[in-house]
């Protein structure tokens, strides 16, 4: 079973239709096209919380947590150890148990409808894309760090073009 607790705390979100329902509905939808369905049986709970969150907001976020001091669309927390994810697996990392709270993950709504606008995207499939990149990230991948041999920014982003595919959204990283 899969938990999405989505918590809107910015009204701003709002003004998207049935925001709430749309964001659960692409993490059930994203989840089993990853690793994690490795570990996903009939016995096992996973949980995964998303906060919608306005620029303000993620801004004091991303400075308390990164020391970036500026808004941005999307950060992620993984409740796993992302280094032991990335030289053992999900299996290993989420252990033996049949509970699983994968990690947070944090959107901006004003940075997204921004990007959305000036990239010429689709709202929901921006916010589809950031969601799967944020799972990504849960799950142990870095486009960060330069040292990875694997799960790195290349494979990160070419899982991303594949299973936007699956969901039938073109690849965010070809210009419009």
């Amino acid at each position: 079973m899969i938990t999405i607790d989505v918590a809107v705390k910015s009204q701003k979100w709002l003004k998207e239709k049935d925001i709430e329902n749309f964001v659960e509905k692409t993490c059930q939808k994203i989840i089993p096209l990853t690793e994690i369905k490795k570990i996903l049986t009939k016995k096992f709970t996973l949980e995964v919380a998303v906060s919608l969150v306005c620029d303000r907001q993620i801004k004091k976020i991303n400075f308390d947590f990164r020391k970036k001091n500026k808004a941005t669309d999307v950060l992620s927390f993984s409740n796993l150890d992302e280094k032991l994810i990335r030289k053992k697996g999900i299996k290993k990392a989420a252990g033996d148990s049949n509970y699983l709270l994968l990690g947070d993950i944090v959107l901006s709504y004003e940075t997204i409808k921004k990007e959305s606008l000036a990239q010429k995207k689709n709202f929901k499939d921006h916010l589809t894309h950031l969601i799967l990149h944020s799972i990504l990230h849960l799950t142990g991948y870095d486009h960060e760090d330069k040292k990875l041999s694997r799960m790195g920014a290349e494979e990160m982003q070419n899982l991303e073009i594949e299973i936007l595919r699956k969901l039938k959204i073109k690849n965010p990283y070809q210009p419009n």
